[in-house]
């Protein structure tokens, strides 16, 4: 049994509670009562969360101004040596200029690629980037992505295959932001396979989501590594030598799970990696 006292307690801090997730909450009274102090006590706590939440938000909007400073500083220069180092390998080159200028190249593609995708990734994290998921076919998405990846795939003289159904298989995803994610997995699969390995895409269908598979017979994860692998910027030890900053598989499962979808990993050392990307259906 509640008495009387308490049970008109219980209500007040109800609600109070009801006024603070409301964001109207204010102290009404100011006598030496326990609710007042604990009236009081709500609403230092409030104003200190709402002065920290602004804190944050500035610190996140002062982030997100600074990468795009960045890029925008650094799209012409970037592409001027771009240019340049194109230029250079086009001349009688010695074999170690040659190989000095495909330095220069590489080195400029892979800034460039991480200072585009540190700005993909502060829009979506931010909100500023609002994904919108449609009904659209899957397959089609699939194949826009291994088209992307063409190039990429040829120059390791790789085999790259999808398994493609006669009638359609529909899913809820943003294109333009899951054909990225799927880029990044499949570019993932092609710096860690070797030379002349192959990589393979299919599709199975469930009551609530659409799976798709890539797997590659490339180095494989350990286990131990598994939970680390979608962390912002980690790479595996034994990876130092292999292309890659660690920031795609990141932003692809950032794009996912946005969607409602979410990224499972099955991989053995050795052997290759099997990535499966759950589409929500509805």
């Amino acid at each position: 049994m509640i008495f009387d006292g308490n049970k008109k307690l219980l209500q007040k801090l109800d609600l109070m509670l009801d006024e603070a997730l409301a964001g109207t909450f204010s102290a009404a009274s100011y006598d030496e009562s326990l609710v007042s102090k604990i009236e009081s006590k709500m609403a230092r706590f409030l104003e200190q969360s709402r002065l920290r939440r602004e804190q944050i938000e500035g610190e996140q909007e002062h982030v997100r101004s600074f990468i795009s400073d960045i890029s925008h500083q650094l799209k012409t220069p970037l592409a001027n040596i771009v240019l340049y180092a194109q230029l250079l390998r086009e001349q009688n080159l010695t074999d170690e200029q040659s190989i000095l200028a495909g330095q220069i190249t590489a080195g400029t593609e892979k800034l460039n690629f991480l200072i585009q995708a540190l700005v993909k990734t502060s829009r979506l994290e931010s909100g500023i980037v609002k994904l919108a998921p449609k009904p659209g076919d899957v397959y089609e998405l699939i194949k826009t992505a291994a088209t992307d990846c063409e190039p990429l795939v040829d120059r390791k003289k790789m085999k790259l295959s999808v398994a493609v159904g006669t009638a359609p298989i529909m899913a809820l995803f943003d294109a333009r932001w899951c054909v990225e994610a799927l880029f990044n997995m499949i570019d993932n699969a092609v710096k860690y396979t070797p030379e002349n390995g192959s990589i393979s895409i299919s599709v199975s269908e469930y009551e609530m989501f659409v799976r798709i598979d890539i797997t590659d017979t490339g180095r494989g994860i350990r286990e131990e590594d598994l939970p680390k692998i979608f962390g912002r910027f980690w790479r595996a030890a034994e990876s130092a030598d292999s292309p890659g900053v660690g920031i795609g598989l990141y932003l692809a499962r950032e794009i996912i799970t946005t969607q409602g979808g979410y990224i499972k990993v099955c991989s053995q050392v050795g052997k290759g990696s099997t990535f499966s990307v759950f589409l929500s259906k509805m």
